[in-house]
């Protein structure tokens, strides 16, 4: 039980850190987010997998949205998150050492998830033409596919990061015992 209560408590700290810094410490418009946010989704699925984590990309989709309304609430984009938390966990968890999964990670989420999905999502809610929107949305992915890719490498690269993981498993490890 004191495993489960571990897990929870630091998924929620997590969850906070994606809302803080997708909602408030971004760069935001309507049509494109640059930030960090990502990086507690992928701290998340590096410890306990794909599907909790795009379960606590999901929630912290739909916190934010609630708490820091940028417009109506729309679902797809809850639903891109949860592909994000699930797309950072098959690539990143129990796999981070291989340098090649973090920027498969970083290329699967940006293109097909942020730059792809999401900017359908926003062409079906404004009716905007989902075409002139790729060109609009195309700094984002310019910005952000480097950006991801060099701070998901230096989260599997960290010394920090992979105490805490080895931490995280060997305790889980403990209790279940």
């Amino acid at each position: 039980m004191k495993g489960q209560t571990k897990k929870l408590a630091v998924s929620a700290l997590l969850l906070a850190a994606d809302v803080i810094l997708t909602r408030i410490l971004a760069f935001n418009t309507p049509l494109m987010k640059i930030g960090l946010g990502f990086a507690a989704t992928a701290l998340c699925a590096m410890l306990y997998g794909p599907w909790w984590a795009a379960g606590v990309a999901a929630l912290g989709d739909l916190l934010g949205s609630l708490l820091f309304p940028t417009g109506a609430y729309f679902p797809g984009f809850t639903l891109t998150a949860a592909c994000t938390g699930a797309i950072f966990g098959l690539c990143l968890y129990r796999r981070a050492s291989d340098w090649r999964f973090p920027i498969l990670a970083a290329v699967l989420n940006c293109v097909l998830i942020s730059y792809l999905a999401n900017s359908a999502m926003i062409a079906f809610i404004t009716g905007t033409p989902y075409t002139a929107l790729l060109g609009v949305r195309a700094v984002q992915l310019t910005v952000m596919l480097p950006l991801q890719s060099l701070v998901l490498l230096w989260l599997t690269r960290s010394k920090l990061i992979r105490r805490v993981l080895d931490d995280a498993r060997t305790t889980g490890k403990r209790i279940e015992d």
